[in-house]
């Protein structure tokens, strides 16, 4: 949590906050420039303030160094330029590793390198409902171990009329004025300091925040997407970094399927430069004090984002989570995340209908081709059009997150970054492997395999060896057998959904 210790201490990778008075006439968002430099040592850090209503201005600091850290303000307005100050930077708490970065090419630790498995999920909507059915969203992401959530900064609006009814207002809206005639330049507070509590909750839960920064899913109805311009877009980023990047936990997604458009009649149609997306990346990357992770997202159908230098990593859906991961590593040489890969659940469209087997399966896929995912969950429960999960949260119902819960803890007890798939050991459909070296193989396989337990172990050129071998079954999430073998060609009892580790222990 970010205790501070007493009003000059601070523990690395928590957040120090300038509080201010200034003025409130005119448009304070736009009239007033307010920035501090913090220092240590000889590193500077500058960061920008943002006006928090009321006559209020804040400035907000991650430190990432321990030591005395002092700062001075900078500003166009008298009473808010050349204040100085300082603080002490001590150690972390334990449950506290950093931000996230990407570490080992294709992979992502914390800032103390530890190891970070991405388990992500999607409630794009959660964030606005009644504080009851956010506390138990909140509880459904630990219950199962989710540490990503995929999460809309503005208001979701989306249905069929039918099956799916997207449609509740937020209390406040992002802007001042009404629905289809705001002021995209003079923020609602309100709105923004509700989103950045539903942040820094998840932050108190070890889980990022992937913060997906603009969609169309607005059809008209509050008229924001359509409604801003190039220059208010990065307006509000500029106000919205200052107000998030200080928070650990944060990641920066571009948009929710960047390249969809969807006109008066409903007509699906691909255009890559609904905005200026490149523009948009460049500016993140040079105005974000902390490089949290950044990405944009397509539609399936549609155009992965090509690669550019603020890229941090490939944010895609699509439902193949095996072959096209494995040559989007090879071909943008960063990770690769497979953000939606259809989600599970009851709704008759195809991206909302998925079966918990195939969920598992698509999930399990994206890990053994050395790269992550993204879960999701549509259910409808007794009819209700409204209350499903992949948007506003509440209780998951599906039968994959306890499956994926155990299969993040098997890969966890491996040295996940350093194995990498090893085709000739796999079969591409229905049996998978991962391996590091000679040292440790991973298989995956489901009740379609062919072989069963019959599988080779250890390098053909190798010299033998034995393995301690550790069955799983993956569907009921619980060790099946437990047992030593001599590598080549082995038959394992094994069930149906099975997880095989296998340790080279010695020759």
């Amino acid at each position: 949590m970010d205790t501070m210790q007493n009003e000059n201490q601070v523990r690395r990778w928590d957040m120090y906050e300038i509080s201010l008075e200034g003025p409130q006439t005119g448009n304070p968002f736009k009239d007033v420039q307010l920035r501090a430099r913090f220092e240590l040592e000889n590193s500077s850090v500058e960061v920008k303030g943002f006006y928090d209503g009321r006559g209020v201005y804040k400035i907000r600091f991650m430190p990432d160094r321990e030591g005395k850290w002092s700062y001075q303000t900078l500003s166009n307005v008298g009473n808010l330029d050349g204040l100085n100050g300082g603080f002490i930077c001590t150690p972390p708490e334990k449950s506290n590793h950093g931000p996230i970065h990407v570490h080992k090419q294709h992979h992502f630790s914390y800032a103390d390198g530890t190891p970070f498995f991405v388990m992500g999920t999607t409630a794009y909507a959660w964030t606005y409902r009644p504080e009851e059915i956010r506390e138990r969203t909140l509880d459904s992401f630990s219950r199962y171990g989710f540490n990503k959530i995929r999460m809309l900064f503005f208001p979701k609006h989306y249905g069929d009329g039918q099956y799916i009814d997207v449609s509740y207002d937020p209390p406040v809206f992002p802007f001042r004025g009404e629905k289809n005639n705001f002021d995209f330049q003079y923020f609602n507070v309100q709105y923004f300091q509700n989103f950045e509590k539903r942040v820094a909750e998840l932050r108190d839960r070890g889980i990022e925040a992937d913060v997906i920064l603009f969609h169309f899913y607005d059809f008209e109805h509050w008229g924001i997407d359509a409604g801003m311009s190039a220059e208010e877009d990065l307006f509000y980023l500029d106000y919205l970094i200052a107000r998030l990047a200080a928070y650990r936990n944060v990641w920066w997604s571009l948009a929710n399927e960047y390249d969809l458009l969807v006109e008066g009649n409903r007509q699906l149609r691909v255009v890559l430069d609904r905005k200026d997306w490149d523009a948009i990346g460049r500016y993140i990357k040079a105005n974000d004090p902390y490089s949290h992770p950044r990405s944009v997202h397509n539609v399936p159908f549609g155009v992965i984002y090509p690669d550019a230098p603020w890229l941090t990593h490939v944010s895609y859906q699509h439902p193949n989570t095996y072959s096209l991961l494995m040559e989007l590593k090879r071909s943008f040489d960063k990770p690769v995340i497979n953000d939606e890969y259809q989600y599970e659940g009851n709704v008759p469209q195809n991206w909302g209908n998925a079966s918990p087997e195939l969920e598992l399966t698509r999930h399990w896929m994206a890990a053994m081709a050395g790269g992550y995912a993204t879960h999701g969950e549509a259910y409808r429960i007794d009819d209700n059009s409204k209350d499903i999960f992949w948007s506003y949260g509440g209780d998951m119902h599906g039968q994959s997150p306890r499956r994926l819960k155990f299969m993040k803890q098997i890969l966890e007890s491996c040295p996940y970054q350093d194995m990498e798939p090893d085709l000739q050991k796999s079969e591409g459909r229905d049996r998978f492997c991962l391996r590091k070296g000679a040292e440790l193989y991973l298989y995956f396989q489901t009740p379609a395999c062919k072989d069963k337990g019959n599988l080779f172990l250890g390098l053909p050129e190798g010299d033998g060896g034995q393995f301690d071998i550790e069955v799983y079954d993956a569907w009921n999430c619980w060790l099946h057998t437990r047992l030593s073998s001599q590598a080549g060609v082995i038959g394992l009892d094994v069930p149906p959904w099975a997880v095989i580790k296998a340790v080279h222990t010695k020759n």
